[in-house]
């Protein structure tokens, strides 16, 4: 059973909760201990203001004295020749059919050069990276008021009549469509039980899905399968929901269902 933290753990390791160092079962109990705690809560919008404030100073090159990075550049070639050698050396040595193989390696793979993932696929990369929730809260409303103005659409949570489904939080997130700039969207982060359930909202008009289909309530689902997580996604409107989890399936379409 996943254990709830206090806020000794909070705090003592905000900062690799800030990094995206966690993973899925860490990241939903910090998530959750938020839409709790009014302290951590503050204590997490003042460390995560001050990192966005210090990063852009950190990434500012720093300059190097030209004597000094000389000497670095004569160390690091010096270091760097015997590595050079025997990878030349077993270059020359391989085998032709080792070669053989490589070329056909190279073959399969050049193919994908050019490749855009789908929507459906780009919802898997966002759920499956441990990043933290911008605005912490489980409550429809509020998450829906710090969206206004944020993203170009009227950005509406999904309603679940299942209890068991908790908000916590969400975050501004992107879209990239084949052929197209992408576009802004909303990433909202809940918690079903041990599972995370992550909904990717965003302006769906001229979507075109090439995904398997499935009817819930009068609504057209496409699902999508990949890295051990499904997506289902549906209209309502012109706003798209992509609903991602590692949940089975039926348990998903049966959220969907439930929606309002």
């Amino acid at each position: 059973m996943q254990r709830d933290i206090d806020c000794a753990d909070f705090r003592q390791f905000i900062d690799p909760y800030l990094d995206g160092e966690f993973d899925e079962t860490e990241r939903t109990a910090f998530d959750r201990h938020l839409t709790v705690c009014g302290d951590c809560r503050r204590h997490f919008e003042q460390q995560a203001w001050m990192q966005g404030a210090l990063r852009p100073a950190l990434k500012r090159p720093s300059r190097m004295p030209p004597a000094a990075r000389d000497r670095l550049c004569t160390r690091l070639r010096a270091a760097e020749r015997p590595a050079r050698i025997r990878r030349a050396a077993r270059r020359v040595a391989a085998p032709l059919s080792t070669l053989a193989a490589m070329g056909a390696v190279l073959l399969m793979v050049t193919p994908l050069t050019g490749f855009k993932p789908t929507v459906m696929a780009e919802a898997v990369d966002q759920h499956v990276r441990p990043l933290p929730v911008e605005m912490p809260s489980p409550i429809d409303q509020e998450v829906e008021r710090w969206f206004e103005g944020k993203v170009p659409f009227d950005m509406t949570a999904p309603r679940f009549d299942d209890e068991r489904v908790v908000l916590l939080g969400g975050r501004l997130s992107q879209v990239q469509r084949p052929g197209e700039e992408s576009r802004q969207a909303a990433y909202l982060v809940y918690g079903v039980g041990r599972h995370k359930l992550t909904v990717l909202v965003f302006d769906g008009t001229g979507l075109e899905i090439d995904a398997p289909m499935t009817k819930v309530d009068g609504k057209s689902v496409y699902l999508h399968d990949d890295r051990g997580v499904r997506v289902a996604l549906f209209q309502r409107g012109p706003l798209a929901y992509a609903f991602t989890s590692d949940l089975p399936q039926q348990r998903m379409l049966e959220l969907i269902g439930k929606t309002h």
